[in-house]
């Protein structure tokens, strides 16, 4: 598989350059180029992104709204966001060469931030404009606000997403929004009329929202899982399931009671596991015997935790979602499952003791230790 980074890469660029040229006589396709393409290959995902970003900026017009035309007139016909097609063709940019002109427009549109904003929904319809329109987040929030909650009964997904991707607190690989994660409540409104949209792909993007205010102000999180739960149709269930995902992995015990998920009564829960060392790149396979202590059935969310080895000798946790099940009054049930220890470029191993332990609703009912070699 191609490194993630060469969704930038050489011929999508010249291509960007071939339809913007064809947009504005001035436009220097060459110089933008040999700018844009400069050490490609040693560069990253976002130091490519940046570069074709100021690469743009010495090579559209000057002027804004000359330069938001031109943007304007390169994009593909097609509206349907594009997230898994190939990117910018000759008939228009598509795809991930909007991430850098969305860069462009949230950064660039000094005191026409109304055209900016725009031009940044009219991109996103094409792919995302999530991490852009950050910026004109954090210097103009009130007339974002203004502009952005109308846009909440847009006819186009993509549109209604951004009113609440681009207004996360806390997004992966965008810049945080410190006003929002000081005070949170200025976007509820927004998550309000998004709650039951009809499309999936809105929905989960609330969810993400309301799961990053979770983490700075659990407090108002669970406020308005409180308030949303009540007569909630499946799919605002679903969405608050995913919401509540890390708090519930935390074991916070107002959340837990939400989901009516109690103290476990078991009169055995006994963890084995299937080897005492694994190699790094192998994996372990561990069973849980549960046998139930109650009179009545017990709704129980399973989780499992490792607590890894670190460089410095010390174990950290990272809770790890297992399943939720129903156990019946007096039963027993033998669960299975293997977890991998394949190297992933989000986490490094290291050799040495580590510890696995099962969390049912939020407690610790059985614990192992092995050594990873």
């Amino acid at each position: 598989m191609e490194p993630f980074k060469e969704v930038f890469h050489r011929e999508a660029i010249q291509c960007l350059g071939r339809v913007l040229g064809r947009q504005d006589a001035a436009f220097d396709a060459k110089c933008f180029e040999a700018l844009a393409l400069k050490n490609l290959a040693v560069l990253e995902l976002k130091q490519r992104c940046d570069q074709i970003y100021r690469a743009l900026c010495t090579s559209l017009p000057q002027d804004f709204p000359r330069a938001a035309k031109v943007i304007q007139a390169s994009l593909h016909p097609a509206c349907d966001g594009n997230a898994q097609r190939l990117g910018v063709t000759e008939e228009g940019i598509q795809g991930w060469m909007i991430m850098p002109l969305a860069e462009y427009a949230g950064r660039e549109c000094g005191g026409h931030w109304p055209l900016g904003l725009e031009l940044l929904k009219e991109m996103t319809m094409r792919f995302t404009s999530e991490f852009g329109i950050r910026h004109l987040w954090r210097e103009r929030p009130q007339e974002v606000m203004a502009v952005v909650a109308t846009w909440t009964a847009h006819e186009n997904e993509h549109v209604r997403r951004l009113v609440s991707e681009g207004a996360r607190p806390r997004l992966p690989w965008g810049m945080q929004l410190p006003a929002f994660i000081a005070d949170p409540r200025a976007t509820l409104p927004l998550l309000e009329a998004l709650r039951d949209d009809p499309s999936p792909y809105v929905r989960k993007s609330v969810a993400n929202h309301l799961n990053d205010i979770a983490r700075d102000h659990p407090q108002v999180a669970l406020e308005v899982a409180r308030h949303w739960h009540a007569y909630a149709p499946q799919e605002r269930q679903r969405l608050l399931r995913h919401a509540m995902r890390n708090l519930l992995k935390q074991g916070h015990p107002q959340v837990l009671a939400l989901y009516e998920l109690s103290t476990p009564r078991l009169k055995q829960a006994s963890l084995l596991l299937g080897a005492r060392e694994v190699a790094t790149g192998g994996s372990l396979p561990f069973s849980l015997h549960l046998q139930s202590n109650a009179k009545a059935p017990q709704s129980l969310r399973l989780d499992y935790v490792l607590h890894h080895q670190k460089a410095n000798g010390r174990l950290t946790p990272k809770v790890f979602r297992w399943k939720d099940l129903t156990l019946p009054a007096g039963s027993e049930i033998l669960l299975e499952k293997t977890h991998s220890f394949r190297p992933i470029t989000t986490r490094v191993y290291h050799p040495g003791l580590h510890r696995l332990e099962i969390k049912i609703n939020g407690a610790i009912v059985a614990a192992a230790d092995f050594t990873l070699c």
